[in-house]
């Protein structure tokens, strides 16, 4: 489950996220010298000239371990290994742009030609522990400072049975809003406070035992439908 951040402008990612880094087109013919370049070493070809021993020892130093027969050249780190390796590099056109490198009065047609949900967003190029640091410091990042993303609870949890057997509209069909990928709004995070409360009043009557086991569950909708109602964003299950 989770909420739609964007919406909100407290959001850290928000901006990185909303900007594309790299685009992906479907016709690179079309873009000639824009697109990236790939510079792949041709193995076969390296070996035979260099001689394998040669040619193991380049592929020892950074601990490459090609499965097939080629090599991406920007693999090898070596400045001079990079350089024997040289002749036997062919380079191949990718479908990929970088956005900054493409002249300013170019740079609106690119984006119109791109596949949007191939392409690559700044948020997509931030390191993990950079992610981390980010959802940390976000207001919206409502599971425990991890991140606006969280497990409903653990596969085939009882909160969407008790919820249909105590009456609750919302909770009881969480499997189908997932399914139609619902957004629910600021509005229905209210109706799910209540029903968590409900859910948390009713659940001691069925035992201990599934009273520990959905409390994991309540809290992160309880603190999912809080960000949603304080920021006005909406939220899904997925």
């Amino acid at each position: 489950m989770a909420i739609t951040e964007l919406e909100a402008e407290k959001a850290l990612c928000r901006k990185k996220k909303m900007t594309l880094a790299k685009v992906y087109v479907d016709d690179p013919s079309k873009w000639a010298g824009l697109v990236e370049v790939d510079k792949v070493v041709d193995l076969k070809k390296a070996a035979a000239k260099m001689g394998k021993e040669n040619l193991d020892a380049i592929l020892k130093k950074r601990r490459l371990a090609p499965e097939g027969d080629e090599l991406f050249l920007e693999k090898v780190k070596d400045p001079e290994d990079q350089k024997a390796l040289g002749p036997f590099v062919t380079e191949v056109k990718t479908n990929w742009i970088v956005l900054d490198k493409v002249p300013a009065d170019r740079k609106k047609d690119v984006i119109a030609a791109a596949n949007r949900p191939n392409s690559v967003t700044e948020w997509d190029l931030v390191e993990f522990d950079d992610m981390y640091a980010t959802c940390a410091n976000c207001g919206l990042s409502w599971d425990n400072k991890k991140g606006c993303v969280g497990n409903f609870g653990p596969s085939g949890s009882p909160v969407p049975d008790l919820a249909k057997k105590y009456g609750l509209t919302l909770l009881s069909k969480v499997n189908e809003l997932a399914e139609k990928k619902t957004v629910l709004t600021a509005k229905d995070a209210e109706k799910l406070l209540e029903e968590v409360r409900v859910i948390r009043e009713k659940s001691p009557a069925e035992g201990k035992m599934i009273v520990r086991r959905i409390e994991g569950t309540l809290s992160r909708l309880e603190a999912l439908a809080k960000c949603s109602k304080e920021y006005g964003v909406g939220f899904y299950f997925f």
